[in-house]
């Protein structure tokens, strides 16, 4: 009897030792998946940062750049020569002279003396735009070319932020987990074993009695 209640009790030990073991085993395998969500996390986390900075940081360039090309391109020669750098046009802006006005008498095929016409001006082809107009187009279409370059730097930067918070939210619900003891299938899993030891104990204690 004293020997079957020794090996009922070194069977429950056993069982119990065993299970501690897969407990231990099982708790630190989520905490070094727990690790590793976190380190990968902290990964896309920094890229991100350093695209959003080195992003940050071409974007400087370029608008000081567009700045120093407003105060240095001023005569009217340089603002044609670097104006399609700004503003690309189908058919780029140029210089050109004025042709002197032209007249032209026709004498009438009949009439009286005097009755010739008058003269008449040629009519002018196209769109002419002042001298004076073309430095303030060229500071509008840099300013424009500056507003672009920031608006894709914040397009960017934005999606940047959504990955960081995304990443952020992966990292609280991991830590939320492993403070909660795992998944719900986990915990149910471990109150299982817990309550079959303890129905084993129980078993043995009563046979002992």
């Amino acid at each position: 009897m004293r020997n079957s209640i020794h090996l009922a009790i070194s069977a429950v030990a056993l069982l119990v030792a065993t299970m501690l073991f897969f407990e231990w085993r099982s708790e630190r395998h989520d905490r070094a998946q727990l690790q590793a969500t976190l380190a990968a996390a902290e990964q896309s986390i920094q890229r991100a940062t350093a695209s959003q900075q080195l992003r940050d940081k071409q974007l400087t360039d370029t608008v000081a750049k567009l700045e120093t090309l407003k105060s240095t391109v001023r005569s009217q020669q340089q603002v044609l020569a670097h104006l399609p750098d700004v503003l690309p046009l189908p058919t780029p802006l140029r210089q050109t002279s004025a042709p002197p006005l032209a007249t032209i008498e026709i004498e009438p095929p009949s009439g009286p003396p005097g009755s010739a016409q008058k003269p008449t001006a040629p009519q002018p082809q196209g769109t002419t735009i002042p001298n004076e107009d073309l430095k303030p187009l060229y500071d509008f279409a840099v300013d424009c070319k500056a507003c672009q370059a920031k608006l894709a730097t914040a397009a960017s930067d934005l999606a940047d932020e959504k990955t960081k918070t995304q990443n952020l939210s992966r990292e609280r619900d991991a830590a939320l987990k492993l403070a909660r003891g795992g998944s719900l299938r986990q915990r149910m899993t471990r109150a299982l074993k817990w309550f079959v030891i303890g129905a084993i104990v129980g078993t043995a204690a009563a046979k002992s009695h």
